[in-house]
């Protein structure tokens, strides 16, 4: 069976003045304070000891703190120092360890404390129940003094063994506060966090291992439609918006070919046919004026009243004001043949609609942008490379990246994806060269326009620390994370951050491999402590 790991065990005690000192006993993670300050272990018979000092006064039994990682379980646990013929509440959080996406408080089941002493003689503590969410309260009332093991066993829905390690059974409160070790001055600074705000958010911790990640190249990059997966519909010349009962609009999924809405125009060389109709009107009732004016000249030409050129001018008359009719006419006949010049806008591509300005009756201004269809099962990963970097990262056939909203990271490598192409010249603003990847994107969760944190892999290898992205914070420009103190304390770190691949950064310095890290929740825990959320104390 894999060793249980041990985050630390502190003691503490209220002086006769009442004022609180911690003390380390021993653990992995040097511990300086409790990050449960809120339990009131005095109000129960069974979590208040006390003994006489060398002048009578009273002295509260010390009261320890265990983290234990074992069979799949967090265990942080809160008990006096056990003392022969007193009840000890062990306080014992119970989490199920097992979800790298999150802790939760165990639910029910039994909880037996079992101490086992040097002769082999065992003693058992039961509680049948959790006292609440997480929360088992088995009450251990030693019958003899001495070195023993103390073990807790899960059994329920989900079973396990928690081998918390060493104790002492004291014989008497006097000999229970001796044994408790001075405080180390200047210590670090832990931050609390309470198991019950942990078990209601997205919690979890990982230990910080030695591994070997893939060599990389830090990059910025963006997320857009593969070239020809993208179209807009546009208006070409000032037009109606006309649709029928579904107006287009964002999130749509649209076929090829696929009537979106309907363009009829309002002016154009043609006209429209309401103005077409109306100037064939005007130019027909002018022909008839010409044609009357040209028959009373013949009239008054015949009776030698008028000069034979003035019959020249009515019949020019006459022959325009006919052009005109016929021009019309033809303008009228053309625009009815052309379903009076509508023009129905159909998908260019199967897709999404990502953008529609449609207001249905309205006029679009000629150029005007209407509907931005986008096909995003396949994208690009466009990564802009800085020029020194350029030469190394156009032999990079594979990188690794991520976005916000996406807690894990995503791979870019063949033969899913493929590089398509290295640019060929350098952005003078920038400064820097972009690489192309495509990837497929079936459920469509990338969506362009997302910006992306990218790692172009090189083909090196380098070993050394490294904790899960998620466990690196970004605190005003510096990178930190939160390394556990003990179950509800955390320490935090400043950190100086190399490679970052496959889902983990490699940490140069603030972290030592075995300590472990908060890799889900780190912000929650900066968010409780800066007054952004409560940090909710104990009512035990």
């Amino acid at each position: 069976m894999r060793a249980p790991l041990l985050v630390g065990r502190l003691a503490r005690w209220s002086t006769p003045a009442g004022s609180r000192i911690g003390f380390v006993l021993f653990g992995i993670a040097l511990l300086t304070s409790s990050g449960c300050r809120k339990h009131e272990h005095a109000q129960n018979e069974h979590d208040h000891h006390d003994g006489r000092g060398a002048h009578g006064a009273i002295v509260e039994v010390p009261t320890l703190d265990v983290t234990v990682y074992d069979s799949g379980l967090e265990l942080f646990m809160e008990y006096p120092a056990f003392v022969v013929g007193a009840g000890s509440a062990l306080v014992a959080h119970f989490s199920d360890a097992r979800d790298a996406e999150g802790f939760k408080g165990i639910a029910s089941g039994r909880v037996t404390a079992t101490l086992r002493f040097a002769d082999g003689v065992e003693e058992h503590f039961v509680a049948a129940a959790p006292q609440r969410l997480g929360v088992f309260r088995p009450v251990v009332t030693p019958s003899r003094a001495g070195k023993a093991t103390l073990t807790l066993q899960l059994d329920g829905a989900q079973t396990g063994t928690v081998h918390v390690g060493d104790v002492v059974v004291h014989a008497d409160v006097a000999a229970a506060v001796a044994s408790v070790e001075a405080e180390v001055a200047g210590a670090e600074k832990t931050f609390p966090y309470f198991k019950e705000a942990m078990w209601k958010t997205s919690y979890a911790t990982a230990v910080a291992d030695k591994r070997v990640l893939r060599g990389g190249i830090v990059a910025s990059g963006e997320i857009v439609p593969v070239a020809g997966r993208a179209a807009a519909l546009s208006a070409t010349t000032a037009a109606r918006v006309v649709v029928g009962d579904d107006v287009p609009h964002l999130g749509q999924r649209v076929k090829r070919g696929q009537t979106l809405f309907t363009l009829m125009p309002v002016s154009s060389s043609q006209g429209d046919p309401a103005s077409v109709q109306l100037e064939l009107a005007e130019a027909r009732a002018d022909l008839g004026l010409k044609q009357r004016a040209l028959i009373r000249a013949q009239e008054l030409l015949a009776i030698g009243a008028i000069a034979s050129k003035q019959i020249d001018g009515a019949t020019v008359g006459v022959e325009i004001a006919t052009a005109r009719v016929d021009a019309a006419t033809q303008r009228l006949a053309q625009l009815a043949g052309s379903s009076t010049g509508a023009t129905a806008m159909r998908a260019p591509i199967d897709g999404v609609i990502s953008f529609a300005d449609l207001l249905p009756g309205a006029v679009a201004a000629a150029g005007q942008q209407l509907v931005v269809i986008v096909d995003a099962r396949q994208v690009w990963l466009r990564v802009d490379v800085a020029e020194v970097d350029v030469a190394v990262a156009a032999a990079s056939t594979a990188a690794s990246f991520t976005v916000r909203g996406f807690e894990h990271p995503f791979r870019v490598e063949p033969p899913a994806a493929s590089r398509v192409a290295v640019g060929a010249t350098i952005d003078p603003r920038t400064r820097t060269v972009p690489v192309i990847f495509q990837l497929p994107n079936p459920d469509e969760g990338l969506k362009p326009g997302m910006f992306a944190d990218v790692v172009l892999f090189t083909g090196d290898t380098v070993e050394g620390v490294a904790v899960p992205d998620a466990a690196v914070l970004d605190d005003d420009g510096r990178a930190v994370v939160y390394v556990m103190a003990g179950g509800e304390s955390f320490f935090l770190r400043r950190v100086r951050t190399g490679v970052r691949a496959d889902g983990y950064t490699q940490i140069l310095d603030g972290v030592a491999a075995g300590e472990r890290v908060v890799s889900r929740g780190a912000f929650e825990i900066k968010l409780a402590n800066a007054g952004g959320i409560p940090a909710h104390g104990h009512q035990h």
